[in-house]
C-alpha cells in the first residue's frame, strides 16, 4: 500500500510552467510523506516498546503496518470527537430554535 501511495505521489514529471498543477502534486507529494514518516516513525516506536516488554524483536515487515494501523486510530479517535462535537452544535443549535420559536409565539400574548 505504502509503495502505490508513493508511486501515486510521484506520477509523471508535469510539464514546465504549469504552475498550480506542480504546486498541488508537491502538496500531495509532501503530505504522503509526512504521513508515511509518521507512521513508520510510530511504528518502530512500538516495535521498540515490544521489543522492551517481551525481549523480542519484531520482524522489520510488521513496522510500517503497525504504524499505519495506529495512524488510522488516531484518525478514527479525532474523527469520533469531531463528530460528538458537531453533535453538540446541532443539539445546541435545535434549543435555541426552539427557544426562538416558542418567544415568537408568546409575543402577541406577553403584550409586546
Amino acid at each position: 500500500m505504502t509503495v502505490w501511495l508513493y508511486a501515486y505521489a510521484q506520477g509523471p514529471t508535469p510539464e514546465p510552467g504549469t504552475g498550480a498543477s506542480t504546486r498541488l502534486q508537491e502538496l500531495f507529494d509532501q503530505i504522503l510523506t509526512f504521513l508515511y514518516s509518521f507512521a513508520h516513525w510510530a511504528g518502530q516506536l512500538t516495535a521498540q516498546l515490544v521489543a522492551l516488554i517481551v525481549d523480542y524483536e519484531l520482524p522489520a515487515d510488521l513496522i510500517d503496518p503497525i504504524g499505519f494501523l495506529i495512524l488510522l486510530t488516531l484518525l478514527l479517535a479525532v474523527a469520533e470527537v469531531a463528530k460528538r462535537i458537531v453533535w453538540l452544535v446541532v443539539i445546541a443549535g435545535w434549543v435555541l430554535i426552539a427557544i426562538r420559536v416558542a418567544l415568537e409565539v408568546l409575543r402577541p400574548n406577553l403584550g409586546g
